[in-house]
């Protein structure tokens, strides 16, 4: 039977799409305002609103061949896909650069010269490729032991790779990654309840043997004395200070006071919420989480309509990663959980953030077009 192509354009996942480019301009807005008082004479814009502009464009434009590819030929490029990040990860830990100089043990950036890039979010949609081929070859066996031991293997491997390189955040993430998966993969509940199980005696363990140590301790100590850590609370209690000056609608665009004085440190990356909140007030900042739960449902629905398990799969990560960000970003900056440097998708500044998320967008806008038909696709499996 014949079929009919449809144009580079055609059959594209405009939700996705439109509530992605929405996001990244509400979210230029924020890290305009934020690092609008620390211009230099003469600056029209930050360092930081441009490179997230490049990041944004190259973002877009990788969305949009990818979602020409059929993702079936992406997900059978696992293993060169797994081993390129595999590579990139152990070149950060030789490499590597701290962007912090608080935190010199934290060298998950690459220098290339014109930019610096943050390994752990290629190897984020890398992991998804690579995992989600992986639970597709093992679904009529998933619940068996001999099954599960491998999977977990691979899911460590991320995890431990990002430890090594001092980025507990980013390790979480993909920790969260790893069970969400299992969890759409339909995993047996018994194998998560063992697994919390493990979670809990090892964070035991690691607290006790002091492996989890120096500010990191600090830092989750101070949720439960905050009065005794008010220095380590410093940049949440100014942040939900800043939130909540801003009432209803907000002081406005560029008049936060606490925004414009630098009062809550990396508000342009980290507690990009709190300057939503001043200046925007509930209102602003309730419009960055509802389009950032749309995006999120969008990509998990996406999925529940995708034509084999791989799509559903792949669609799911990128669900779970998405969420996993946004919960821990959201929670550290509310306090519920502690100083963690995690960026809010879309929003924050962040060049290696954005292009990772676009990169994944276009796997998810892939299996929407290919869902739908095959001719909707320039490059495609027969």
């Amino acid at each position: 039977m014949k079929q009919n192509k449809i144009g580079f354009f055609g059959g594209l996942d405009f939700v996705t799409l439109i509530t992605a480019l929405i996001s990244s301009a509400y979210g230029l807005v924020l890290v305009y305002s934020a690092t609008y008082s620390s211009l230099s004479d003469g600056s029209v814009i930050s360092g930081g609103v441009r490179s997230m502009l490049v990041s944004v464009f190259a973002g877009i434009v990788l969305a949009l061949i990818l979602c020409n590819i059929d993702y079936e030929i992406i997900s059978k490029l696992w293993p060169i896909i797994a081993a390129g990040c595999i590579l990139l990860m152990i070149v950060t830990l030789i490499f590597g650069q701290a962007a912090n100089p608080d935190r010199p043990d934290a060298r998950s950036w690459l220098d290339l010269g014109v930019f610096t890039f943050q390994t752990s979010e290629l190897l984020k949609v890398g992991f998804i490729i690579s995992f989600s081929y992986h639970l597709d070859m093992v679904k009529d066996k998933i619940n068996r032991l001999k099954t599960i031991v491998p999977l977990v293997i691979h899911g460590m491997i991320p995890i431990a790779l990002v430890i090594a390189t001092g980025d507990a955040g980013s390790a979480l993430v993909f920790l969260i990654m790893f069970i969400g998966m299992l969890f759409f993969a339909k995993v047996h509940i018994g194998y998560f309840i063992a697994g919390i199980c493990a979670l809990i005696v090892g964070f035991a363990a690691a607290w006790r043997m002091d492996i989890i140590n120096g500010l990191q301790r600090e830092r989750i100590t101070a949720l439960f004395y905050p009065e005794l850590y008010e220095d380590t609370l410093y940049q949440q209690t100014n942040g939900k200070i800043a939130m909540g000056s801003g009432g209803w609608f907000g002081q406005g665009f560029l008049n936060g006071s606490m925004t414009q004085s630098g009062a809550v440190p990396v508000n342009d990356n980290d507690m990009i919420l709190s300057v939503a909140g001043e200046e925007f007030g509930y209102v602003g900042t309730m419009i960055v989480i509802l389009l950032l739960l749309i995006l999120t449902l969008r990509v998990l629905f996406t999925g529940l309509k995708a034509r084999d398990n791989v799509g559903y799969l792949m669609c799911s990560g990128i669900a779970v990663m998405l969420f996993a960000q946004i919960f821990i970003n959201v929670g550290m900056e509310l306090s519920i959980l502690p100083t963690i440097g995690i960026t809010l998708p879309l929003f924050s500044a962040g060049g290696s953030s954005s292009i990772c998320i676009y990169l994944a967008l276009g796997i998810e806008m892939s299996v929407y077009r290919f869902s739908k038909s095959q001719s909707r696709a320039l490059f495609y499996t027969s």
